[in-house]
């Protein structure tokens, strides 16, 4: 007898089983902020990444993948010659984004986000062509991680889409991002009500107590 396939399938554009899809609540938002996506080539096929929804919701985002042997990594989105890079990573010398300079005339500020594990986002802010030459930029401390569905070693961690959102209500302001904000709840919360980390898939008034709550469960 064949052994019954046990995955389940997965919608692609956000990550949930086709009859809590949430594609629908998803909204098209248009920045002023150029963003570049550099994604670790594992990240692509995972339910559970984020990026892609952002890049989802914000269709101007390409994400740039890097890992693989063939094609080569493809920097031309990074080398618009309007437009002042920064790459979003926590490193020693990153300026804290609201000491950033003007840009210079004639230029807009852009963002370079990095896509995967802490271990491979250290490693592609290295060796990416173009994103290793880039000046660091950080966010000031934040709220914890609601994206609970994988593994934060790191508690000051979270998630592509939650730093990329995070960054823009500093740079464009909340009205811009709220619509972004509102869709991930409802994706998160239904994501973690299936994988039983949360009682109902509606999205909980108090996420920080849901979250301890089901933290506290065996």
């Amino acid at each position: 007898m064949a052994q019954r396939n046990r995955k389940k399938p997965r919608c692609w554009g956000c990550g949930l089983k086709p009859e809590i899809c949430a594609c629908e609540l998803m909204p098209t938002v248009e920045l002023n902020t150029p963003i570049r996506i550099v994604q670790q080539i594992r990240e692509r096929s995972k339910p559970t990444n984020t990026a892609r929804l952002f890049a989802t919701m914000v269709p101007a985002t390409p994400i740039l993948p890097f890992g693989m042997r063939e094609p080569p990594f493809d920097e031309t989105p990074l080398l618009d010659p309007d437009v002042e890079f920064y790459n979003l990573f926590l490193r020693d010398d990153a300026t804290p984004i609201d000491d950033l300079p003007e840009p210079a005339p004639g230029k807009r500020r852009g963002f370079v986000v990095l896509d995967g594990t802490w271990h491979q986002c250290s490693r592609m802010a290295r060796r990416v062509p173009v994103v290793r030459d880039l000046p660091c930029v950080m966010l000031p401390p934040g709220k914890p991680s609601i994206w609970r569905v994988r593994t934060q070693h790191d508690p000051r961690g979270v998630s592509t889409f939650e730093a990329t959102v995070r960054l823009l209500e500093i740079v464009e302001g909340p009205d811009t991002v709220r619509p972004l904000v509102e869709a991930f709840e409802v994706i998160t919360a239904r994501l973690l009500h299936l994988k039983g980390k949360l009682k109902s898939p509606e999205v909980p008034e108090d996420w920080d107590a849901a979250l301890a709550e089901a933290a506290q469960r065996p």
